[in-house]
């Protein structure tokens, strides 16, 4: 576990999983799937299921990617977390080819994304929409707002959960650019969505949205992606990194949490990633505004990163601003990656910040003359009025 410092009461809790969907996990050999029989995929779906409540039963927002679209896995799911945790999903498109006479296409793939948002946690959900970041690929734009009992209104959570392509390319630079154009149209969507908060948000000026971008990057942090979302203007934060080198102080740089996946060629390999800013109101202004310029010149996001000259040390520690908002600390499920019992091919990340809210600013007292009209004047200069 790499820690930043102890947890406070008043902490946010996210945790990304990749659940390895029936439907990509081969059996015996290449000519089945999981997915084929369910006496073969039951098990483990319940096993994932029961892993997710278990363990993180204390997670304020689960995103999943890999999400089957069968309703007896719904089902499995719901009879072990639908009483902890509102649950919304986004699928895949299918092939372009496959459409109607307008070219939209009609058919869906078996897989998506989920969102998992506890139910008597921190956080409301509010909305989600999928964006399409590839052929036959999306992310996940959820809007989450702070669960407030004072009547005030709470401040909003962005997440972008994310699934880039598999580097499947003989040419390494092919892959990198493939993934980091994906990663520019998630940072796209996520601004826009800020946008929109910023024009609708009725919240006093102090109030903030905290955005994050997670999921299976199937790049290391060095990639092309990781590089995108962290360099200017986007500027986020990984948290692995930002904790290690809380922890650390001598390891600087960006550093992986460890081996999070074994993908399909045998290779062990760190690609599962949270990501964290803080936008104030006024950024998210100057977002909308630019985000209307880049959307009318045709000017996207999705562009070489940017060397991070201005990043202040205390980013880099995970300090989101001067405040209290930081990155407390990162762990990863430890979970086999290997075996006939194996939950999935990816092991969880779990990432805790500390968020805590600003009182509203307090009204100056104005006195009032009314006090002093019984007030009076001693026959002595020198002598008290009382």
């Amino acid at each position: 576990m790499i820690s930043a410092e102890n947890a406070t009461t008043n902490a946010l809790t996210i945790t990304t999983f990749n659940i390895l969907a029936p439907v990509h996990r081969s059996m015996n050999d290449l000519n089945h799937r999981e997915s084929e029989r369910e006496d073969w995929w039951r098990p483990r779906a319940e096993g994932v299921a029961d892993y997710i409540s278990q363990k993180f039963s204390n997670s304020d927002v689960i995103l999943l990617q890999e999400w089957w679209f069968d309703e007896r896995f719904n089902t499995v799911f719901d009879s072990v977390m639908g009483d902890e945790f509102e649950r919304v999903t986004e699928r895949r498109p299918g092939p372009a080819g496959d459409g109607n006479e307008a070219g939209m296409t009609t058919t869906m793939r078996a897989d998506g994304m989920c969102c998992l948002v506890r139910k008597k946690g921190k956080l409301e959900l509010v909305k989600s929409e999928k964006v399409l970041t590839g052929p036959q690929r999306i992310a996940q734009i959820i809007q989450c707002r702070e669960r407030r009992s004072d009547g005030e209104e709470g401040r909003n959570v962005l997440i972008a959960n994310s699934h880039l392509s598999f580097p499947g390319n003989q040419d390494p630079i092919i892959n990198n650019q493939r993934q980091a154009n994906e990663a520019g149209i998630i940072l796209d969507a996520i601004s826009k969505a800020s946008a929109e908060w910023g024009r609708d948000t009725k919240s006093f000026p102090e109030n903030e949205c905290l955005e994050v971008v997670c999921g299976d990057f199937n790049s290391d942090s060095c990639g092309l992606a990781a590089a995108l979302v962290e360099s200017p203007p986007h500027n986020f934060v990984n948290c692995a990194s930002a904790a290690a080198l809380g922890a650390q102080c001598d390891v600087g740089g960006k550093v992986n949490i460890g081996v999070t996946h074994r993908n399909h060629l045998g290779e062990r390999v760190s690609v599962d990633h949270i990501f964290l800013r803080l936008a104030q109101r006024n950024e998210v202004e100057k977002k909308k505004s630019r985000f209307q310029i880049n959307r009318r010149n045709g000017v996207t996001a999705r562009q070489q990163p940017q060397p991070m000259r201005d990043r202040s040390a205390a980013l880099a520690f995970g300090f989101l601003d001067a405040k209290g908002t930081r990155i407390l600390s990162v762990r990863r499920g430890n979970i086999h990656l290997e075996g006939s019992t194996v939950l999935s091919d990816h092991r969880p990340v779990t990432a805790k910040i500390a968020w805590p809210r600003r009182p509203r600013p307090k009204r100056k007292e104005v006195l009032s003359s009314a006090i002093y009209m019984n007030v009076t004047r001693p026959l002595d200069p020198l002598e008290p009025a009382w």
